[in-house]
């Protein structure tokens, strides 16, 4: 079930959730993005509303959910039943995780002092187990969409010389006729370049520099001195010292808090990312950067890189059609995730020790450990399958024997 397929009276009740969780959530979650926050409001409502709850406080809400998740294996009340998208069930499961955090006192004190570990041990489970079938679809998906055999590194240089080459030709034509160069195509070989050629070297290892769509928000910062430290991500060319970069504030895994692995089975943490990260930016991008802003002396308020008609910034959607067409000469459907896994496939299959391998990774923003880190959550899925009859009874007799269900504070289910 969805939100859509809810009752006219559900709906209405969905509604009247939200602003509960919505002051909720921001006064103990904090740390998490506008997004998020939006995202678990409603997902918490639309689990309030299904299990009908929403005349209860979000204390109250946790507890019942709890209780019941305790003595029910399959966790159908959170993340509904088999025709749930893995997806769904991740977001679900998520933000009921981060009720139970928040109420971890609360559940100690009203079912039992083993009643926290319990559930979290079970969500964490049950989330390794959601992640793996997330993946696995992901990975058909990307086998039908993708086919990566088909395309090799070699393939993309040998399209971003064509790119280069012209350039060449237009800067010529720019310096002995005056002839204004086509945007457009200034500006898809800037992205080709981005992509393919941001090629450095440190001490004996020859790697690039090769991020995800972050290119569609860079501002440019021209000068010797440091772009300003905000949420804002930089083309950093200095002019003087040629040592130029790409200064990153905010993405996916920069300026922001991520969740790991705590001590427990099932239990997390959260802790800061890094508040920036810089990349090498080499001669031949640079060049091609000045020379655009040379010619359309493009504003520094915005970012750099603009669409067709130089005005609107990109979107998500509008900067993947863009690499479409950029790359169409090499495939149909290429994209920044498949040109990231063309080359993360060259290092793998690389001479270089696994040091190397990882410093080379770290400037493209990649993770070697990610290959391990699946197979540990593989094996906790078949920790999971453990779970049998008598792990739900041990937890129902614990939860028949708290003061909650003995009476001494009673919660209805409605």
């Amino acid at each position: 079930m969805k939100i859509k397929d809810l009752t006219v009276e559900q709906k209405s009740d969905f509604r009247r959730e939200l602003p509960k969780f919505d002051a909720f959530l921001k006064e103990h979650l904090k740390h998490l993005a506008t997004t998020s926050l939006s995202l678990y409001k409603r997902t918490l409502s639309y689990i309030s509303v299904i299990n009908n709850l929403q005349k209860l406080n979000t204390k109250d809400i946790c507890i019942c959910l709890t209780t019941t998740a305790l003595t029910n294996s399959n966790l159908i009340h959170i993340i509904g039943d088999e025709d749930t998208t893995n997806n769904n069930k991740n977001i679900r499961l998520s933000a009921f995780k981060n009720l139970v955090e928040i109420y971890k006192p609360e559940i100690k004190k009203e079912i039992s002092s083993v009643a926290y570990n319990s559930i979290m041990e079970k969500l964490g489970k049950r989330g390794c187990r959601i992640r793996q079938n997330i993946l696995k679809d992901r990975q058909n998906k990307e086998v039908e969409t993708n086919p990566i055999s088909n395309l090799n590194w070699d393939e993309l240089q040998s399209l971003n010389k064509e790119y280069l080459k012209k350039f060449k030709e237009i800067q010529n034509q720019y310096i002995k006729h005056n002839e204004i160069p086509d945007y457009m195509f200034l500006r898809d070989c800037l992205v080709s370049n981005l992509y393919l050629n941001n090629s450095y070297k440190h001490k004996s290892l020859d790697f690039n520099v090769l991020l995800r769509n972050e290119y569609k928000s860079l501002y440019l910062h021209i000068g010797d001195s440091q772009p300003p430290t905000t949420n804002k991500n930089y083309l950093w060319v200095k002019l003087e010292s040629n040592d130029s970069k790409i200064v990153i504030n905010k993405n996916k895994t920069t300026g922001g808090v991520k969740r790991c692995m705590g001590a427990t089975i099932g239990h997390t943490k959260i802790i800061p990312q890094k508040d920036q990260k810089v990349f090498p930016l080499n001669k031949d991008i640079t060049k091609i950067i000045l020379f655009i802003q040379q010619i359309f002396n493009e504003r520094k308020d915005k970012p750099f890189i603009k669409s067709n008609n130089r005005v609107s910034s990109y979107t998500s959607s509008t900067w993947s059609k863009m690499l479409t067409r950029v790359f169409k000469n090499i495939d149909s459907k290429i994209s920044s995730t498949l040109i990231r896994k063309i080359y993360y496939q060259k290092i793998l299959e690389s001479d270089l020790n696994l040091n190397e391998k990882q410093v080379i990774s770290e400037m493209s923003d990649f993770s070697l450990t990610h290959s391990i880190i699946e197979k540990v959550k593989q094996t906790n899925n078949i920790e999971e399958e453990k779970h049998t009859k008598s792990f739900v009874e041990e937890n129902l007799k614990m939860i028949l024997s708290s003061p909650t269900l003995k009476g001494e504070k009673e919660i209805h289910f409605l």
